[in-house]
């Protein structure tokens, strides 16, 4: 599990190199929304700091698995869905951000309880 958690965290941070890329780029020349920018750089914070959580979470060969799952559908859906809004125009694609959100957050929860309740294991 531990080498999947790696492979997602390597491809969200490149997916997040490419959307601050374009964001700074592209979106300073042409605004596709009033508050596209604001809007888009937090996308992007939160799909960082979320790829930099799995990471540290790909250290651990068991364990974690739904703080990891949480984290990884949440940073799609809610990073995803504010991509998918600027790029298109469409605010439909918001209503997911909210379950995104949740999902992080529920995310955060779960790895504070296993952290709490987690035996001592050098394996993981």
């Amino acid at each position: 599990m531990n080498r999947f958690r790696g492979f997602f965290a390597g491809l969200l941070g490149f997916l997040g190199i490419a959307a601050a890329t374009y964001g700074a780029h592209r979106l300073s020349v042409s605004p596709l929304l009033p508050h596209a920018q604001e809007t888009w750089k937090t996308a992007v914070l939160y799909q960082f700091v979320h790829t930099l959580a799995l990471l540290s979470l790909s250290r651990y060969p068991k364990g974690f698995a739904v703080a990891s799952l949480c984290f990884l559908i949440g940073v799609l859906l809610f990073s995803g869905s504010l991509y998918a809004w600027i790029l298109t125009g469409n605010a439909g694609w918001t209503r997911v951000t909210p379950f995104g959100g949740s999902l992080l957050g529920i995310g955060w929860l779960a790895f504070a309880l296993e952290a709490l309740f987690r035996r001592s294991d050098p394996t993981g």
